[in-house]
């Protein structure tokens, strides 16, 4: 759409050829999540342009991003914001240096921090007294959550996974189950442990596929004590805007679980930092069974 119309200034002209070299360098087209992405920018600048003869990328970079929040003196233009959040999650989870990269502690901790922030400020809400994990991997996120709970002072987390590794932290409020989060003997330990009473948190964070995580949702949800959380980890997966090629994953699982489900509803307040590899993934339970 920008390529069918010359470039307005000098900027634009240089931006444009800039991309060609490196398209061609690399003998890659353009991207067609790159091109989603970037549509409703364009659109923007080259509308603004029509209306006042100035430049399509002026506007990009300075009308558009002014539209953000009223606070800069206009009307938040949501379809720019999604675009762009779109993108900068893009370039965040592919990037193996961000999430594959972060710890907790010294131990890897394969989340998005503003998750984990997220997380933080839930257990100071709800105080649960247990936590249950489906999905360890190297223990750095459920020795993030006991260490949330030290400074609560109350609270234990389960944490399930089909691997044993060595190195994952000893922590008094931690309990490693191995085994499939689905297994009905795991399912059977992990019942045991429900309080009596107190909150109940359920994480889901192991095997991603949609036919998996329903199977799981169908087990934990009603575990959850009512106005606590079940969180469905990497929601964004399978172009919701990441990895494109996963296919059916946790976003399918979550929309088949709420279809008729009254009990839980999508907390998008918990999305209030844009980024997060959760989107319609935080599930808060309004009512009993």
């Amino acid at each position: 759409m920008a390529l069918g119309q010359p470039p307005a200034d000098a900027l634009a002209a240089w931006y444009l050829r800039r991309l060609g070299r490196r398209l061609h360098a690399t003998q890659r087209g353009v991207p067609r999540e790159l091109v989603a992405g970037l549509r409703p920018v364009l659109q923007a600048g080259l509308a603004q342009r029509e209306r006042d003869g100035g430049s399509a990328l002026e506007t990009l970079l300075v009308e558009s991003f002014q539209g953000l929040t009223p606070e800069l003196g206009g009307q938040a233009d949501i379809a720019v914001r999604d675009a762009i959040v779109d993108q900068f999650h893009r370039l965040y989870y592919n990037d193996p240096g961000t999430w594959r990269n972060t710890r907790w502690l010294g131990v890897p901790a394969l989340k998005c921090p503003l998750d984990l922030w997220i997380y933080q400020e839930i257990l100071e809400e709800l105080r649960p007294q247990l936590i249950i994990e489906c999905g360890t991997a190297d223990g750095g996120s459920a020795y993030f959550l006991a260490s949330m709970c030290d400074l609560l002072g109350s609270g234990d987390i389960v944490t399930i996974d089909i691997e044993s590794k060595s190195g994952r932290p000893v922590h008094p409020r931690i309990t490693y189950i191995l085994g499939s989060s689905v297994d009905p003997e795991v399912i059977a330990q992990v019942r045991a442990r429900l309080p009596i009473n107190g909150n109940v948190l359920v994480i889901l964070d192991s095997d991603h596929r949609a036919a998996h995580v329903e199977r799981e949702l169908s087990l934990y949800a009603d575990m959850v004590s009512v106005g606590s959380y079940l969180i469905v980890e990497d929601t964004c997966v399978n172009n919701h805007p990441v990895a494109p090629e996963f296919g059916p994953g946790p976003w399918e699982a979550v929309s088949a679980f709420l279809e008729g489900n009254d009990q839980f509803v999508v907390d998008e307040g918990r999305q209030k930092y844009h980024l997060t590899f959760n989107p319609r993934g935080y599930l808060r339970r309004m009512s009993p069974p």
